[in-house]
């Protein structure tokens, strides 16, 4: 939901699968949490459908179907939240923020950093790349094997059909670096091995990400979770070895003056941490 309302070209009438599929999980969380009102996950269900009515509602977009799919006190409690409700939806992001990203420390850099799916149309310097990977090498790998490795993809044949193919970047224009990341398992011993080849990579793809940040590039991560076919195309258009797997993709391009982003809330952290 947060996706479509955060596209510079907005798609009037958009999500009416997930929108369907938010009404269907609101009653049961009801009936689950006699709190539910309180909920952290029901409040960003109502913020989000909050954002929806607004944005249709300023550009005279007829929502009658959509309502129908909610029951009504759903529908009115989204309608009493007040416009400075920050929980889901979007925010305005200025590049002029990100400017000095290399001279503010790593909490400032961590909390203000935001997936953006769309770029200027500035080509991205090989040279600040070059120095965002020099920085992820120091990323810590079991016994220091450095299984991950990186594809960069700046040809803009081979990124649209890549992306088609990957299948979570469907209505926004190109990135103009595309990078996947990838595990050579042939640096690993055994079985009881087996998920560290995703470790490894996961750890240096959040080193890439935040580096990428720090030197003032825009960055979206996206699953390479592929099917056998989507897995075999792939390696066929990015001639990728039998023994590396691949981990992730990241989009990397210039910010715009101002692009829309996700607020995507984040929990708690006393919801998910068990003290022993």
């Amino acid at each position: 939901m947060e996706k479509g309302l955060s596209h510079v070209q907005f798609r009037c009438g958009f999500g009416k699968g997930v929108l369907s599929e938010i009404s269907e999980q609101m009653t049961p969380l009801e009936k689950a949490d006699s709190n539910y009102d309180v909920n952290p996950l029901y409040q960003q269900g109502l913020s989000a459908l909050h954002e929806y009515q607004r944005r249709h509602t300023e550009l005279n977009y007829d929502l009658t179907q959509v309502e129908a799919t909610f029951p009504d006190h759903v529908w009115r409690s989204t309608q009493r939240m007040t416009e400075d409700n920050e929980t889901a939806g979007f925010f305005v992001m200025d590049s002029s923020r990100k400017r000095r990203n290399l001279f503010v420390d790593f909490v400032q850099l961590a909390q203000n950093r935001y997936s953006v799916r769309e770029y200027a149309s500035k080509p991205v310097s090989q040279d600040l790349l070059d120095k965002v990977y020099e920085v992820s090498m120091k990323t810590p790998s079991v016994c220091n094997r450095q299984a991950t490795r990186v594809y960069q993809i700046t040809d803009p044949e081979k990124i649209a059909t890549a992306l088609k193919i990957q299948d979570g970047f469907n209505g926004y224009g190109m990135p103009p670096v595309l990078l996947l990341i990838t595990s050579d398992i042939r640096a690993f011993m055994n079985n009881n091995e087996r998920n560290e080849p995703f470790v490894d990579g996961g750890l240096f793809s959040m080193s890439l990400l935040y580096a990428l940040e720090a030197y003032g590039l825009a960055t979206c991560p996206l699953n390479a979770m592929f099917s056998l076919s989507s897995d075999r195309k792939t390696r066929a258009l990015l001639n990728i070895p039998d023994y590396e797997l691949p981990v992730m993709y990241i989009a990397v391009g210039n910010f715009p003056e101002s692009v829309p982003v996700c607020r995507s809330t984040r929990r708690d952290p006393k919801t998910i941490v068990k003290k022993i």
